[in-house]
């Protein structure tokens, strides 16, 4: 007998070869558009007083990644319903996973070579931006933007269980602090928050490129509990850094940056432990329901064997009596 799943799938319509490589290719073409606004010359990049780096760019796609889901959603509904979405968009949800784990660990080698060889400090900084780490967190920036994609595929492939108000939530409001890191603190220790981040996205993509090639993970548990350490360490490094910088040097600005990291850091603890909690809350409990089923159902065997067993001995009593009474047999 199929299960659920395979009903489903065998009832969807399989897209062809041709359907699915042009996907693919219009994903190369968005990656194409967003490559070209990122990799711009270091003049352009944080620290910089330029238009990009102006509010209205967030305000613009922020607002727009907002209505575009209820959008993307009608369009699937009316466009591709009896289509085998994910099917369709294997190739390109691949293209963007395996993109996003080289594009990541590029930035986390450039964060660890600028503090490692280029004498950027480890913390207590403010200022410094000549050793590259700034040019990376510019291009973290960015990545915020690019991963709005994760919400997109999501909702193509009518997965609307996932698109949460913590997936919502975190999308749109890491763009915002993160706007706000190049714009008041480019420089400095404003790498650290940056690197975890990257870090742990290499973990988490190279998670879904190879959940949709169907290999296995050694660390896919480990994944949110790697978020909520990464949450909790980017915390404690704000406190010490504050206490670190030189007074003298210290402006409001940094401050206010520090205050909004710390509140998206503790915002997304809160949110992750609330979902961490639920979600392996909801499965000890099913585990726990069904181990105690199964005991159950061995008291329930062990008593009904037990109660047919003295059914039968008392069967078989009656009919020795009967036997020995129709024999006139006196017994001892």
């Amino acid at each position: 007998m199929f299960q659920k799943d395979s009903i489903t799938e065998l009832v969807l319509r399989q897209p062809s070869l041709l359907e699915r490589y042009t996907c693919a290719g219009i994903s190369c073409a968005v990656f194409s558009v967003w490559w070209k606004f990122t990799f711009v010359p270091e003049s352009q990049t944080p620290g910089v007083d330029v238009p990009m780096h102006s509010y209205k760019a967030p305000l613009a796609l922020t607002v727009g990644y907002l209505i575009s889901l209820p959008l993307l959603k009608m369009f699937t509904q009316k466009f591709l319903k009896g289509v085998d979405v994910k099917s369709l968009l294997k190739e390109s949800m691949v293209l963007y996973n395996v993109s996003q784990v080289a594009l990541n660990a590029w930035m986390v080698w450039r964060f660890v070579d600028a503090v490692v060889n280029k004498n950027h400090p480890f913390i207590g900084d403010i200022y410094s931006t000549s050793a590259g780490a700034s040019y990376a967190i510019w291009v973290h920036y960015c990545d915020k933007y690019l991963e709005f994609f994760d919400t997109y595929f999501m909702v193509l492939r009518g997965r609307m269980d996932q698109v949460s108000f913590l997936h919502v939530y975190h999308h749109f409001s890491i763009a915002w602090a993160w706007w706000a890191a190049i714009t008041l603190f480019p420089g400095g220790d404003s790498y650290f928050g940056a690197l975890l981040n990257s870090w742990i996205h290499v973990l988490m993509y190279a998670y879904y490129a190879l959940a949709l090639l169907k290999i296995p993970c050694p660390w896919k548990k480990y994944l949110t509990q790697a978020q909520l350490l990464q949450f909790t360490s980017v915390v404690v490094y704000s406190f010490f850094s504050v206490n670190m910088w030189p007074k003298e040097q210290r402006e409001f600005k940094h401050v206010l940056c520090i205050v909004i990291q710390i509140w998206e850091m503790t915002s997304l603890f809160v949110l992750f432990s609330f979902f961490y909690l639920k979600s392996y809350g909801e499965k000890r409990k099913a585990k726990s329901s069904s181990d105690e089923d199964q005991c159950q159902k061995v008291v329930t065997e062990t008593v009904t064997g037990a109660a047919q067993a003295v059914e039968n001995a008392s069967k078989n009593a009656g009919k020795i009596h009967t036997a020995i009474s129709s024999k006139n047999v006196r017994p001892l």
